[in-house]
């Protein structure tokens, strides 16, 4: 039944990847969660509860479950350095004049980018099956000056339903998981993103609301489908998952303007897209030292088979490791590696509340080290 599971994911890959050649290939829109960023960029292919959302459908064969009433998690993409901090008080106490608004403004764009995103979702995850609902939204400036930078704008509402079950044979514990997924996707245009510079100007000395109003998106609604499984032998784990294979679906275009005025999206439309398969596979370790504390281990890696077409030289641009140290119960200490990149978070866990925040960077170019993209994160959860 392994081997089956196993060549149902090759075939769901490699079909995904062959029918995304005829259509213009898209993506999800994934949350930035402090959990995860936390420990950088992992815990998607060992996710539990309400992360299976976006991560492995094998972890809703756990042998409990939990209900998330609300899950909500903001991020801005932002330096946190003390100058930056100094720059951004300035602005929002009325201190900076217009022009060193912009000047400022201008440097976060080029020098990290610009930018905030938002999450909030629901739903039960565990004891064999999973259902939510969430809504994702996220949007970066980006360039190599103010003039010239451009804004993408991404948020997708999705409903999820999905299905698992464990397999024990002797001391090995497999997982096995699937889900659907109902999807609706409002975009800029992904070939040129909105101007930038226009808002930032308007919105800093006047107005910005007519050039908000006559800015493109374009919209559909489609279905896509994910698989994983996860094996493990004591503390060790292994998991490999595929997101994302969808169904070819149209988007059509409107302004920003119309959506708010009439209060509707574009659901038809004549330009064919397909979302880009992903595939992931990790390892961890996973301790227990009682209620005191409980660390876990865990690298993971983005198209391992690439890696291998490739040369494992390529492994770094696309390998993320992260460690978490549980304390109490209810303390979670987290740092991670994101494609080099050091990342740190914490979380509380107290009673149905759960809190997180992150401090992250991230790989935007080609070779690790080439363009790191700053972030904090921030996360609350009521969950039972």
């Amino acid at each position: 039944m392994m081997k089956r599971y196993i060549c149902l994911l090759l075939i769901i890959a490699v079909g995904g990847m062959a029918f995304a050649q005829t259509a213009i290939a898209t993506q999800s829109v994934t949350p930035k969660d402090a959990k995860a960023m936390g420990m950088g960029g992992t815990f998607r292919v060992f996710s539990t509860g309400y992360d299976t959302f976006f991560g492995n459908p094998a972890g809703f064969a756990t042998k409990t479950g939990s209900l998330t009433i609300a899950d909500l998690a903001t991020w801005a993409y932002f330096k946190p350095t003390q100058a930056n901090i100094d720059k951004a008080k300035a602005i929002m106490d009325g201190t900076a004049t217009d022009s060193e608004t912009i000047s400022y403004i201008g440097d976060w764009v080029v020098s990290n980018g610009l930018g905030a995103g938002a999450a909030l979702g629901l739903g039960w995850a565990g004891r064999g099956f999973g259902l939510g609902a969430t809504l994702v939204t996220d949007e970066i400036a980006s360039g190599t000056s103010l003039l010239g930078s451009t804004m993408t704008s991404r948020t997708q509402a999705t409903g999820i339903a999905g299905i698992a079950f464990p397999i024990n044979l002797g001391p090995v514990n497999f997982r096995l998981g699937a889900d659907a997924r109902a999807y609706y996707l409002l975009e800029s245009s992904p070939s040129s993103g909105w101007p930038f510079a226009n808002i930032a100007m308007q919105a800093t000395s006047g107005d910005p609301m007519p050039a908000i109003r006559d800015l493109d998106v374009i919209g559909g609604y489609g279905f896509a489908f994910d698989a994983g499984a996860t094996v493990g032998l004591g503390p060790f784990v292994l998991g490999a998952m595929v997101r994302d294979y969808g169904l070819e679906f149209n988007m059509g275009g409107t302004k920003v303007g119309t959506i708010m005025d009439t209060m509707t999206v574009p659901l038809d439309g004549t330009t064919a897209y397909v979302l880009t398969p992903v595939v992931s596979a990790g390892a961890g370790v996973q301790l227990n030292f009682g209620n005191f504390l409980a660390p876990s281990f865990y690298v993971e890696t983005e198209d391992p088979i690439s890696i291998v077409q490739d040369g494992f030289y390529t492994i770094w641009n696309k390998v993320h490791a992260g460690a978490e140290v549980k304390l109490l119960n209810f303390i979670a200490l987290r740092a991670g590696l994101n494609k080099g990149w050091l990342s740190m978070g914490a979380g509380l866990d107290l009673l149905f509340l759960n809190v997180d925040a992150a401090v992250f960077t991230e790989e935007m170019g080609t070779n690790p080290g080439d363009f790191g993209r700053s972030g904090i994160a921030l996360q609350v959860a009521i969950r039972f």
